[in-house]
């Protein structure tokens, strides 16, 4: 697999702090060079560039607190509560090509919902 971290920033401030692990050989492509240029939506990304197309993905969304690295990253104290959300994404045939969780200030949390 390949393990990917990924520091999300607003107005050049740390907001939210990513870890994606992606499955290999699907995305071996990625493996080689900087993630630095990479654009900010991955999902058109990984199309473009490894031919994996994102279908649907499921959210579950919880509240934890800050590990001492974690924190760091975006600028909090170690043990403040943040909100994780934890990200299942599957292609057009349903396979599961990426598992990712994000934190960020639960502090700052805010989330919509649509049912219709």
């Amino acid at each position: 697999a390949l393990r990917l971290r990924r520091l999300r920033l607003v107005a050049g401030t740390p907001r939210l702090l990513e870890e994606l692990w992606l499955p290999l050989p699907l995305f071996a492509a990625l493996a080689e060079g900087d993630s630095a240029g990479w654009p900010a939506l991955l999902y058109p990304f990984f199309a473009e560039r490894c031919g994996v197309h994102v279908a649907r993905a499921v959210d579950d969304i919880a509240f934890a607190t800050l590990a001492a690295t974690q924190a760091r990253a975006l600028g909090l104290a170690t043990g403040h509560p943040c909100a994780l959300v934890t990200r299942r994404a599957f292609d057009l045939t349903g396979r599961c090509v990426e598992w990712r969780q994000t934190r960020g200030d639960a502090q700052a949390f805010h989330y919509t919902v649509t049912i219709t």
